[in-house]
């Protein structure tokens, strides 16, 4: 049978005799506790109640398990996604740095080609290429002959025709032969 697990202390056991009244103590009445009675019905209810809180109890740990594992999910997939990015930046990064290298590498070709070229095409080279490769000689001054025609803007071309590059004089001529 089970015990009381309910002790009560008699404090009345440490009381010295000698000490309050004269009048006799008197020891308390206790009265035997009796188990409760069983009710079948109630016991029954109980248990069907406790069967369905067992199953809400359970449906309620699948869920925050479900929700725990959601969310762990979700965390390693935002992880992930982070991960892939951080990977396609530095290869980003690495392709970007190859570009400017070879663009910096085209700079200072293009820079020694100039460099060669106006070697190539300096004055002096053109000179001495002029007087050593073709035979040109370079004229004095006191070689250089003007001519001064008389007639301004008048030029004859082969064949007899004439073309003057004055457009008012070349005009006036046009009216003139309309009327002549």
């Amino acid at each position: 049978m089970a015990q009381n697990r309910n002790n009560v202390y008699n404090f009345s056991m440490f009381d010295s005799l000698d000490y309050g009244t004269s009048a006799p103590k008197l020891e308390p009445v206790y009265e035997p506790e009796t188990a409760p009675k069983k009710k079948q019905a109630v016991k029954k209810k109980k248990a069907s109640v406790s069967v369905n809180a067992q199953k809400k109890e359970a449906l309620a740990s699948y869920i925050s398990g479900a929700k725990i594992l959601l969310s762990v999910f979700s965390i390693a997939f935002v992880l992930g996604i982070v991960l892939f990015l951080n990977v396609k930046m530095d290869e980003t990064a690495t392709k970007i740095n190859a570009v400017q290298s070879e663009i910096n590498i085209a700079k200072s070709e293009n820079v020694r080609l100039e460099s060669t070229l106006e070697g190539m095409v300096s004055i002096d080279k053109v000179e001495d290429y002029a007087e050593q490769t073709l035979g040109m000689v370079k004229l004095e001054n006191y070689k250089i002959t003007y001519f001064d025609s008389g007639e301004s803007n008048h030029v004859v071309i082969s064949g007899g025709k004439s073309y003057n590059t004055n457009p008012l004089a070349t005009k006036f001529e046009n009216v003139k032969e309309y009327f002549s």
